[in-house]
């Protein structure tokens, strides 16, 4: 058996090598993004490809003899909206889709590399320690206030993500200020910033039908900029089902800034 990554951007796709050598595992990374470099410091096989070139990505993993696949990290969609740089694979791949949202362009590319021999596993068989469990996870509690904004932004998360548009929302004294789409969850946090001052809640959750296979909900660092330079107060997560990147640097600084972060099952353990 040889493992493969096909890595995106941030820092999830090193995460998840990290956790493969941690097990023995000696994975074979695909970059998609500008970090090639990054894995072959720390001494990994990398290559790297365009998001649009489908046969080269699967001609790589094949000469490497992969046949368990893990995708990981954020993959921009410019190319597909733009139809540049795209082979024919792709195209006819694409072509034959009733519906273009996310989850069917990516469950597409899954079953793609399935039908060539390669499993895809879920994003969580490497990664448990970077998932949180339900609690305050830093920051001082709520107020009622938030509390209420809590519940408003998962209701509303979840649906936003059954429609499949994006998973995180911004909610400020019960009133919805941003909805995330293809921008991303950092642009999304800062736009409702730009809108409502300081004090926002924002809400990341998975997908009421989530595929652990790819598109987890994942914050880090980034998003932390974003919520200190918006002046947010609350981000609330999905316990059990998102990723924390540099968890323990993230959590301490949430603290230092006196954002609450909240790891929630449902809306029950708001309240816990």
């Amino acid at each position: 058996m040889s493992w493969g990554i096909i890595a995106g951007q941030g820092l999830l796709p090193l995460e998840v090598a990290r956790g493969m050598r941690n097990e023995g595992i000696a994975p074979v990374i695909l970059c998609l993004a500008e970090n090639v470099e990054l894995f072959r410091q720390e001494g990994f096989t990398a290559g790297e490809e365009t998001l649009g070139q489908l046969a080269a990505i699967l001609r790589f993993l094949l000469d490497h003899q992969v046949d368990r696949l893990v995708l990981a990290g954020r993959v921009g969609k410019e190319a597909l909206l733009s139809g540049k740089g795209l082979d024919q694979e792709l195209m006819n791949l694409f072509a034959k889709l009733e519906q273009k949202n996310d989850d069917a362009l990516q469950l597409a590319v899954v079953r793609y590399f399935e039908e060539h021999g390669i499993k895809v596993e879920a994003q969580t068989r490497f990664l448990t320690h970077l998932i949180p469990q339900e609690g305050l996870l830093a920051g001082p509690p709520l107020s009622e206030q938030e509390k209420q904004d809590l519940r408003l932004g998962f209701m509303m998360a979840k649906e936003v993500g059954r429609l499949d548009i994006g998973q995180s929302v911004v909610v400020k004294k019960g009133m919805v200020l941003a909805v995330e789409a293809a921008e991303g969850t950092d642009q999304t946090i800062l736009r409702a910033g730009r809108l409502g001052g300081a004090g926002n809640v924002v809400v990341k959750v998975a997908k009421p039908k989530q595929d652990l296979r790819f598109d987890l909900p994942a914050v880090g660092m980034t998003t932390l900029e974003a919520l200190i330079n918006s002046q947010a107060r609350v981000l609330g997560i999905q316990a059990d089902a998102t990723f924390i990147l540099d968890k323990v640097k993230f959590l301490e600084e949430a603290e230092r800034h006196g954002i609450s972060v909240v790891a929630i099952d449902d809306l029950t353990s708001i309240d816990k």
